[in-house]
């Protein structure tokens, strides 16, 4: 059984993208796994506004769990996988630690001189991981 990675941050993009990765999970008789990461800039503003670790932990959850629902709905199996650091990096290094059928992330929808200057997250996991990757505006 293959599996699908998704990129997953709560935005509209990701659940866009989400739509995505169900479709060829059901295609190729795949599982999900949603990764998410933590940056440190979202830990900071999230340890300011929180009680405590748990309930970030709470909020992260809540905040993703509409995704969840949608996967167990379509009838396919998930892992939800939580990494820590830089999204772009530690995103690329995931993908590349085992071999996935696909590589699904949402588009931020920004300009070509934008993602050139600053780069993105889909633009890296595009030019950098090994399974073909799909970017879903």
């Amino acid at each position: 059984m293959g599996k699908v990675f998704l990129a997953a941050d709560g935005s509209a993009h990701s659940k866009r993208a989400l739509e995505k990765a169900i479709q060829l999970a059901k295609a190729s008789d795949a599982s999900i796994d949603i990764v998410h990461v933590v940056s440190a800039k979202e830990s900071k503003e999230a340890a300011l506004n929180s009680t405590g670790k748990l309930d970030l932990e709470a909020k992260r959850k809540l905040m993703l769990q509409p995704l969840f629902d949608q996967v167990v709905a379509a009838g396919l199996e998930y892992e939800y996988i939580e990494l820590r650091g830089e999204p772009d990096v530690e995103l690329v290094k995931y993908a590349n630690h085992q071999p996935y059928e696909y590589v699904v992330v949402g588009s931020r929808g920004l300009n070509t001189f934008q993602e050139f200057v600053l780069g993105s997250v889909s633009h890296k996991l595009a030019k950098r991981a090994l399974a073909p990757v799909i970017i879903v505006k």
